[in-house]
């Protein structure tokens, strides 16, 4: 995997809750795949951005508090927020994403130097 770091952390201090969402990262022939379990936020409320070698992923979720005065909170997170940082092999410009059922799938695609190829032997 030395073409994808994963960073992040977890912190809640009360009412506010943005954690790291756990991921899944593999490897295809064309791409690294990075699966997300965000559960709790929909598609319109998650950013996924590129710059340099840096892809951030974060998305707000829906607070339910019942018309509660909320002391602490464990069971509930208001947000998600990860840091991955890219290597030489990913395509910057070849990033596909999706969001299904609170999971987010982002495939980046290696460069054409970054894929295994086969050699024949004469």
């Amino acid at each position: 995997m030395k073409d994808i770091t994963l960073c992040g952390s977890s912190a809640g201090n009360g009412v506010v809750n943005i954690v790291t969402p756990r991921a899944d990262v593999y490897e295809t022939q064309e791409a690294y795949v990075i699966r997300l379990d965000m559960p709790g936020s929909r598609k319109e409320a998650v950013s996924l951005t590129l710059e340099g070698d840096i892809l951030q992923v974060s998305a707000d979720v829906d607070r339910y508090d019942g018309g509660l005065t909320i002391l602490h909170r464990e069971l509930r997170t208001t947000g998600y927020h990860r840091v991955f940082t890219l290597g030489e092999g990913i395509d910057r410009d070849k990033v596909d994403a999706l969001f299904d059922e609170g999971v987010l799938t982002v495939k980046l695609f290696k460069t054409p130097e970054a894929k295994p190829r086969t050699i024949t032997i004469n």
